[in-house]
């Protein structure tokens, strides 16, 4: 009878560890282009629309619209041992997508808290 307990407390134990081992790191704009230029793998998701994403992007910015039907099946293809930087206007969507990477098991994730408009305020590099 113990043993019915024992394997759901190992198992909620287990996923606890797994949950620790998850990092998400919000910073402003100025801070990201730090860690961007110490660490060339991360992978760069912006989380608007397609049309935002036309008026101007983080170069190699990869566009995933949090807001389409597909987005969370798009983002369960990424690799989760991968770095990434998730950025959107403001840092709803963006949230949103870094919370969800997160509790699917990805081991770091930025997420850039004044958005693009705090990007292309501080003069930061851009491309449309």
């Amino acid at each position: 009878m113990k043993l019915r307990f024992l394997v759901p407390a190992l198992m909620l134990l287990l996923t606890s560890f797994a949950t620790l081992s998850a990092q998400k790191t919000q910073l402003n704009s100025t801070d990201i282009k730090e860690v961007l230029k110490k660490n060339k793998a991360i992978i760069i998701l912006d989380v608007r629309t397609a049309e935002e994403f036309a008026m101007g992007h983080l170069k190699g910015a990869q566009n995933i619209d949090i807001r389409q039907s597909d987005a969370y099946s798009k983002l369960d293809k990424l690799n989760p041992k991968i770095t990434y930087l998730v950025y959107c206007r403001t840092n709803h969507r963006s949230g949103m997508a870094a919370d969800y990477m997160i509790q699917k098991g990805f081991k770091s994730v930025y997420q850039m808290m004044d958005g693009f408009p705090g990007w292309a305020a501080n003069n930061l590099p851009y491309e449309k």
